[in-house]
């Protein structure tokens, strides 16, 4: 079909131009150095051209045909041996012509370079999704669903339906009957979001495309344990709930050192219990007067974390203003919990 749409349209590369080519198969070979098989996909490559393929650049120093002969040109479509690359390009690479001399060709094989090197620093699949539901930044999980019956599937989509809440939620962006497919991965990719299947077949290859454009493929024979996961990840999208805990409060006694902003201060327990670097509300006449922190608890001479209700403790104290005998301390603490579906 291609080639009867090719005739009927007379579609033609234009050879008269820089060429563009792609690379079929790369390696390292022992007499030539990197060497790369490409298949020119328009214009003409010659010999002694100027080229970058990916990260990599080089001049063509040498040229052979699907024979092995030296050839000294290659129009569109023609495979080629090509050597006289700087590194071995990887397969998928495109190589270009460039015009400007050796010099271009490896300044705009430096920016390529650079270019994958800060998109590897992001993290991608499973680990970048994780990574956004840290930061906050991600507020829906995509997936592309596959099973391999219809049944199977309207079961899944029904019980991940069930799974609600106001903050966070599944987003089922592409669904079907059968294996995952290379459009499920780049559908995957571009939303960045996760494939899903049941039941379904998964080839290396496309467990390599997954893994190149970074889409992670969750594979399940048991419904529950796929509702399961995707509940418990979608968990982690909610944000944190940050909840005050009062731990107790204490009585000043005595005041044994002051200073600008820190003082040390005798006090007994009256009820729940001092914690180390506890942060500390000061009461005076039953009324907050200030805010502090425990810097150091002591129990005698002894540095602890923590003095339970009925003991004398002392107190390291840094806070808004300077405690006074008779002053009540109120020592919380502020924690952030995850919260879940229900």
């Amino acid at each position: 079909m291609i080639l009867l749409v090719s005739d009927l349209q007379n579609l033609k590369a234009n050879p008269n131009r820089e060429a563009i080519a792609t690379v079929i198969e790369a390696h390292l070979d022992k007499s030539l150095g990197p060497v790369a098989t490409v298949v020119v996909n328009m214009g003409t490559l010659h010999v002694m051209d100027d080229m970058v393929v990916g990260s990599s650049f080089g001049r063509v120093k040498l040229m052979k045909d699907q024979a092995g002969k030296n050839i000294k040109i290659a129009p569109p479509s023609f495979p080629v041996f090509i050597a006289g690359l700087s590194s071995t390009p990887e397969s998928g690479d495109i190589l270009q012509v460039v015009t400007g001399g050796e010099r271009a060709a490896r300044e705009k094989a430096l920016q390529i370079a650079t270019l994958r090197m800060s998109e590897n620093t992001k993290l991608s699949g499973l680990s970048g999704i994780l990574s956004q539901i840290h930061t906050g930044s991600l507020k829906t999980l995509k997936i592309v669903l596959k099973a391999d019956a219809r049944g199977s599937l309207e079961a899944i989509q029904q019980a991940l339906a069930a799974v609600k809440h106001d903050d966070v939620a599944i987003k089922i962006i592409h669904s079907g009957v059968g294996n995952i497919t290379e459009s499920d991965i780049m559908m995957a990719a571009a939303s960045q979001g996760l494939v899903v299947g049941f039941h379904v077949n998964t080839s290396p290859h496309l467990t390599k495309s997954a893994e190149r454009v970074g889409v992670e493929i969750m594979s399940y024979t048991i419904i529950y344990k796929l509702v399961e996961d995707l509940k418990n990840l979608l968990s982690g999208l909610l944000e944190p709930e940050v909840v005050e805990v009062i731990l107790g409060r204490a009585m000043v006694r005595q005041i044994f050192f002051q200073k600008k902003g820190e003082m040390i201060a005798g006090c007994s327990v009256v009820s729940g219990k001092m914690e180390n670097k506890a942060k500390l509300r000061v009461f005076r006449g039953g009324k907050k007067v200030g805010d502090g922190e425990i810097f150091m608890l002591k129990k005698f001479e002894n540095q602890v974390k923590e003095v339970g209700e009925g003991n004398d403790c002392g107190i390291k104290y840094t806070g808004t203003i300077p405690l006074d005998v008779n002053d009540e301390v109120e020592a919380f603490k502020i924690e952030r919990r995850k919260r879940t579906l229900g």
